[in-house]
């Protein structure tokens, strides 16, 4: 019996060396600096990593960047995809409960099993103005290649959404998988998508910025 408990712990031992080994050599961990243990303690940060997992397992060529944040602008673009189908700014949000929302509303809703209600800013029209903002860094870019992504944890529930733009889509991070099966379209080059790369690289934000002598969580909205 002792031999037993032993192994399972050697085995979790194990498994567990793995996953700091996985997430200290990540992009994510990289750009954000947040220590693995942030991934158990924080759920904001788990479910930043979780998306940039999923993202990273797409097929096709692409890049990805996280945490960009464009001169003049205060709106922070959580992660944009540079995919041979297209360039992908994506808009990451975790509220739990029912979510409420139109295309147009200037704010959405959030609603909780018992009946609090609150509102928070139209991620789609939020995610409009980044995209307007990336453009103007890269002019030579067909303007319909860009994509708008609203991605949601999986623990909330959409009870009304309403978009009707073409180029929006606003889904549950389980979706990710069926959704990039369809986009497999070439309409970026190798050599075009690190371009555009080389171009915004600049832009992401180290592990930690100092605004008027204070150090910043860079993955805070």
């Amino acid at each position: 019996m002792a031999i037993l408990v032993l192994f399972f712990i050697i085995l979790i031992g194990i498994v567990f060396a793995i996953n700091v080994y996985v997430y200290e050599n990540s992009d994510f961990s990289k750009t954000t600096g947040h220590p693995f243990i942030s991934v158990w303690t924080n759920g904001k940060v788990r479910f930043l990593y979780k998306l940039s997992q999923k993202l990273n397992k797409v097929n096709g060529e692409y890049k990805l960047l996280s945490n960009i944040a464009l001169p003049e602008s205060e709106r922070k673009v959580d992660y944009l995809l540079l995919h041979q189908s297209g360039i992908y700014i994506i808009n990451a949000k975790d509220p739990g409960g029912w979510i409420y929302g139109n295309e147009q509303d200037i704010q959405w809703a959030q609603v909780l099993e018992n009946g609090q209600m609150s509102t928070f800013p139209n991620p789609v029209l939020d995610n409009k103005l980044k995209i307007n903002g990336v453009k103007k860094y890269i002019p030579e870019v067909d303007k319909d290649l860009f994509q708008s992504l609203i991605i949601f944890g999986n623990h909330c529930s959409f009870k009304k959404i309403e978009v009707h733009s073409l180029d929006v889509e606003v889904m549950k991070i389980h979706e990710l998988e069926s959704y990039w099966k369809n986009r497999m379209d070439q309409v970026l080059t190798k050599d075009q998508i690190m371009a555009i790369y080389s171009k915004l690289k600049p832009y992401v934000i180290p592990k930690q910025s100092k605004e008027n002598g204070l150090l910043k969580d860079v993955a805070s909205s």
